[in-house]
């Protein structure tokens, strides 16, 4: 099945890094969207184009993107019509990357409605990501990183920082934390999958935000998953926002909230 919403050069390019780039494709404000490899599939990633190398690494985490359509049924794509996670790694105050999801802004014929649907949080797409992280890390020469995800993203980035020994911090950003709590608030079908609502603590500055006019993701849903991820040092916090407005224009202030990194 290919998926591919915007045009890429045709050739793979070799970017001048630690690791090989594939589909270059320019962005504005100087950044640039290829894909990286991933556990033998590829996900879609997105950096500033300078190389210069980083001790520290934010790598936000994308949405689900357009899992469902307006009827509740399968999208036939779920690349996002607007990456909210992509214009927040661009406003962030620091050295960023961004990183899509499984089958957004990609071309690849192993893509099934179940990797963005009721596997969309799988111990295979957290693996996945897991490795895409790693690869992002490598490029930029960073030893530590900061995993920041928006709703879904969010999700996948705690599962994400609870298998990595190298986290300078997690924020996450109106993520439904606790995922069976979540579909049971809306009515919806149980996810397959992994749920942050059963990792233990996680030992790194952690910011987990939810907004109070947020619809999607109410905050009495993942308060209490959130809570414990955080351990007695973490900040758990709702924000005066919606789920999609305006994080992106406060990324300076969510990233002076979590503090500095080790």
């Amino acid at each position: 099945m290919w998926r591919r919403l915007t045009p890429l050069f045709l050739a793979p390019l070799l970017i001048a890094s630690p690791v090989a780039a594939r589909h270059v494709h320019p962005l504005d404000d100087g950044w640039m969207r290829f894909e990286v490899a991933a556990a033998g599939r590829s996900l879609a990633a997105a950096m500033p184009s300078a190389d210069t190398p980083v001790e520290i690494l934010t790598i936000v985490i994308e949405g689900d993107g357009q899992a469902h359509d307006r009827h509740g049924r399968a999208s036939a794509n779920p690349t996002p019509l607007r990456a909210v996670g992509l214009d927040l790694a661009k406003a962030w105050p620091g050295p960023a990357a961004w990183l899509g999801r499984s089958c957004q802004f990609v071309e690849d014929v192993a893509c099934e409605a179940a990797h963005w649907t009721t596997h969309r949080f799988s111990s295979e797409a957290v693996a996945m990501t897991d490795a895409a992280v790693s690869a992002l890390m490598a490029r930029a020469g960073a030893e530590k990183v900061v995993l920041v995800g928006w709703s879904g993203g969010g999700v996948m980035a705690a599962l994400v920082a609870a298998r990595r020994d190298d986290l300078a911090g997690l924020v996450t950003i109106a993520a439904p934390l606790d995922v069976g709590a979540w579909t049971a608030s809306r009515g919806l079908s149980p996810l397959q999958g992994l749920d942050p609502a059963d990792l233990p603590p996680i030992a790194a500055p952690q910011l987990h935000l939810t907004g109070a006019f947020d619809p999607v993701v109410r905050p009495a849903a993942v308060k209490l998953t959130a809570r414990r991820l955080a351990g007695p040092q973490g900040q758990v916090e709702t924000w005066p926002e919606r789920h999609e407005c305006c994080w992106t224009a406060r990324a300076g202030e969510i990233a002076a909230r979590l503090g500095p990194q080790p």
